[in-house]
Parts: structure tokens; sequence; C-alpha cells
């Protein structure tokens, strides 16, 4: 079925909100961020009492592709601080399992060369402080390709703190717990929206469909039904129509002789035709199937329905007769009221009755007779 500009106009609509629920979808998705528990622990070199510096706060964020997990250990420092070599050194105890390297933001590299330069030596979870002059602000770093490296970001300050225990000989050790999701809209709040919008714009555009696919269905079989009756009211009017045979000697079958019109073959003697009324004449096997579907004259589109009364015309647009002379090379159109006749398409009439009155065939109709009389 061909679907109409309406519509296409609608599948394009629904296509296009649905792009763009998935759109805000990904940007909720991006816009939403986890922040981290963290606690950091050292012994203080006066006292020698453990202090424990514990907290949530918007300044400590995981990265966008670290897994959000608990990890603790003890922290170390990498040389240089950057972690963008290879071949940057840690000062871990050997054996030392799952520690954690502080590094700082910078020097050309990214987040994802940092992580794996220390993933590659041995940690289990990396802290990015921020660069200088950035005070106490963060970012949701990204760093594909990473794995399962744990990956959270602190502010310079916070940063520098412990690298400054680090340096001087402090031992420090850090637990990092999942805090609190947070973002323009919960996770679980995002996929609720869309997919009840979704479902709600599927409904909609199927229900249309639906109803637009029986409305065309109804149509199409409403036109059928008007074929089919159309079909049957041609069959009832070719049945009316005038029939002669063409005998040896008649006037249709000379050199001069016109054709067929549908075939366009010549008449021989024996040939079966049929007379419109309008006074065209044609090969019955040619004209009956033509007329079946168009039910006019192929020559001067007469509707046979209209001139037989099968089918009454409409009450503003008066039904009028078209003689035709029957020269079917040039085939003239004569426009005539329907009591009157022109004398050329009489004449024409008149000389297919004389040729058949002059055959004398056993089976003429007696209306063919008449016909021919009264036009003499």
């Amino acid at each position: 079925m061909i679907m109409e500009p309406l519509g296409k106009r609608y599948l394009f609509s629904w296509l296009f909100v649905a792009l763009s629920l998935q759109v805000s979808s990904l940007h909720f998705a991006v816009a939403t961020y986890y922040t981290a528990y963290l606690n950091v622990s050292f012994i203080d070199p006066a006292n020698n009492e453990t202090i424990s510096r514990q907290g949530e706060s918007g300044l400590t964020v995981y990265g966008q592709d670290s897994p959000k997990v608990t990890v603790m250990g003890d922290v170390y420092l990498p040389d240089p601080i950057y972690s963008c070599e290879s071949d940057t050194f840690y000062d871990v105890p050997s054996g030392s399992k799952g520690w954690i390297a502080i590094i700082q933001r910078g020097n050309r590299c990214t987040f994802s060369q940092k992580i794996n330069v220390a993933a590659s030596k041995g940690a289990v979870a990396v802290v990015i402080f921020n660069g200088l002059g950035t005070d106490n602000t963060v970012i949701q770093m990204s760093h594909p390709g990473t794995g399962d490296m744990v990956a959270i970001m602190i502010s310079h300050r916070r940063g520098m703190e412990i690298v400054e225990l680090i340096r001087q000989g402090i031992p420090v050790s850090m637990t990092i717990e999942v805090g609190k999701q947070h973002g323009p809209w919960m996770s679980h709040y995002s996929v609720f929206f869309v997919s009840i919008s979704f479902f709600m714009i599927t409904a909609v555009t199927v229900g249309y469909f639906i109803f637009y696919s029986a409305r065309r269905l109804n149509a199409v079989r409403l036109q059928n039904l008007q074929q089919k009756q159309l079909k049957a009211e041609a069959k009832k009017a070719i049945g009316q129509l005038q029939v002669r045979t063409v005998k040896r000697g008649d006037k249709e079958t000379g050199p001069d002789a016109d054709t067929c019109a549908v075939c366009i073959d010549a008449y021989k003697s024996g040939d079966v035709l049929t007379i419109l009324t309008c006074n065209h004449f044609f090969h019955k096997t040619c004209i009956e199937p033509w007329l079946m579907e168009h039910r006019t004259c192929p020559m001067c589109k007469c509707d046979i329905l209209k001139a037989l009364g099968v089918e009454q015309p409409e009450e503003d647009q008066p039904s009028h007769q078209l003689n035709m002379q029957p020269d079917m090379t040039s085939y003239p159109r004569v426009l005539v009221p329907e009591d009157t006749r022109s004398e050329t398409a009489s004449a024409g009439y008149a000389s297919v009755q004389c040729t058949e009155e002059h055959s004398n065939p056993a089976d003429e109709t007696h209306v063919y007779e008449s016909k021919t009389h009264n036009l003499h």
C-alpha cells in the first residue's frame, strides 16, 4: 500500500521524537556522576596518633569509565608525579599488594595513559588530583581503555595535602567507597521517563497506522465493488448492442475499407462486428473486452451506459449523442443532440445497413431492416 504524504509526516515525526528521547537519555546518563567517600589515615609523628580524615563531598568524583566499587590500600607517589611515561617509578615495597597511586593531572598526557602506567606497576586504584590553579574544582574524567581500574579525581588542594605527607615520609592509607549519585535526574527516573514516552508515542503511531490502513482497505473494497457493478452493467449494455456479420462483397472488405480501430486489422468476410450507439463499429471480439473495462467508444468516448439508459447521466450534465462518420481514416467528431443525427453519420450508418441488406443473411435482425428502410 502506498503511503500518503500525511502518513510519511507522522512516521518522520515519530522517528524524530524517538531519536530526541534517546539523545536526551544519553545526555542525562553522561551528566549523572558519582561522588566517593574518601577516608585518609596516617600517623602523626608528633604524638604518634592515627589521624583519619573522611567524608563525601562534590570534590571527590569517580571517573566516567571507572567501576563504582570500594577499594583500600596504602598510597604511593610516582616519580615523576604526572605518571605519563612507562619508566615512571613508584617506591613501593616488594610484595606489596592492593596499593593506590596518587597522580597529578597535566603534562600533556591523557587520564587513560596515567591510569594504565600505574596499573602496569601494580596499583589497584588511582587518585588524580587537579592541576595547579584549579583550587577546589574537579571534573568527571573520561578514561576509556583502563579496564577494571578504579579512578577518582580530587581537588588540587586536597591532593597536595596527601602528597606533602608522603614526601615527609609519613605512610598514608586510603579507603575509597561509593558515594551518592548526582545529576539532573536520577538514572531510574530517566529510564522511567524515556520508557513511558517511547511506549506512548509508539501506541499513538501504531493506532494511527491501523486507522489509516483500515480506511485505505475500505476505500479499495468500495472501489472494487463499484468496478464489479460497472462491469455487470457494461455486460448488460453490450447485450443490447447491434451485431452483424461481414459478408463477401460488403463495403467493409473492399480495398479502400477501413480497419478495426482496436486491433488495426482489416475486416474480412465472416467477421462479426459490434455497432456502438455512436455508429462506430469494431470486431466483436475486440470491442467487448474494451467496453467491459472502459464502457466508452475508443474513438469518440461515447458512454454506452448513458446512451442505452443503463446508467442515468447527471441532471446538470445533459446527455448528448455523439455520431461519427464511419470514415475510419479521418475519424471526425460531431456533437449533436440525442434526437437528431448528422447527415454524414446517418449516411454512414445507412451504408452499413445497406450492405447488410444486400447480403440478405438469414440471421439478420428486423431492427436493421426497419432502420435501413427508414433511412431510405
